[in-house]
Formats: C-alpha cells, structure tokens, sequence
C-alpha cells in the first residue's frame, strides 16, 4: 500500500533518511530466526545454510518511508517539528524542496527518492515528478496549518 494513512499520518514510500534501528519485535524475530537457523545449520550442514537467508532478511530489509503527520515530519531517524521551520525553499527544476529552520536546512525533500514501478524512463520521470508534486503540495499544507508565518520561496 503506497499511501496510508493512520491516527492522523500519511506515508509515501521514500528512500531518504537514515534506516531506523529495528524496534524490539524485528530484533527479537531476528535472534529467534538466527537461532534457528544456528540448529538448521547443524542438523543438515550444506542446505541448512540456506536457513541464514531469513534473518538477513529481517535485519536489512527495513521499510522506507515518509509519514506525515499533523504536527512533524518523520523520515527515517530524521524529525521535523513544523513549529520550527522559518523557511521553504521550494525548486520544481531540479526536483527538492528544503526546509530550514534559522539558516540551516533541516530536511530536503527530493524527487529522485521516491521509488516507481514504472520500467520507460519518461514514465519514471513523470511518476517521480507526480508524487514530488503531490507530497510537497501535503507537506507545505501541513506546515502552514501549523505555522502561518513561514516564508516560501520558488529557487
């Protein structure tokens, strides 16, 4: 499902941010898999190694994502509080969209990150350009609901 929303969050698939740690489910799944991948190993040696395949699975297959939320943006370990941004620095040519706060940028939203199943390159582009078009116009709605004030600019 590309586009969810729950208890007030919408998410889009987004390759940017830095992968959060696994949370104490995924982490316990994993000990138990490898564990039992440890006794498959052992029991029959050439095939059991295949067993290794699930827990790597679960270790560094981590979702991508980009919620948002009513107050913050959350990206990966990265957290916008909407409150704090002074500035959008919106660039449609070259596909980004910064948010700073003071004078540094504390989240560049790019076009390029997001993912498409598309195969051309001018329906990858075009479908790269709708979602960008799409979550930025969400995103700058979101942060003039919550602060009013904020400048936006067109580089």
């Amino acid at each position: 499902m590309e586009n969810t929303a729950t208890a007030g969050f919408i998410h889009w698939k987004y390759k940017g941010g830095a992968p959060l740690p696994p949370g104490p489910v995924r982490r316990a799944l994993f000990y138990a898999t490898l564990v039992l991948a440890l006794a498959v190993s052992f029991l029959a040696f050439p095939g059991g190694l295949l067993a290794f395949v699930i827990p790597l699975l679960i270790r560094f297959a981590v979702p991508r994502q980009l919620s948002l939320g009513p107050r913050y943006l959350l990206c990966g370990s990265d957290i916008v509080y909407f409150g704090n941004i002074d500035r959008v620095v919106l660039d449609e040519t070259r596909g980004r969209m910064t948010l700073q706060a003071g004078e540094r940028p504390c989240f560049v939203l790019e076009r390029d990150k997001f993912p498409t199943n598309a195969r051309k390159t001018d329906k990858i582009a075009a479908n790269k350009a709708a979602k960008f078009a799409k979550v930025s116009a969400k995103l700058l709605e979101r942060i003039r609901q919550a602060s009013p004030a904020v400048e936006v600019t067109g580089a």
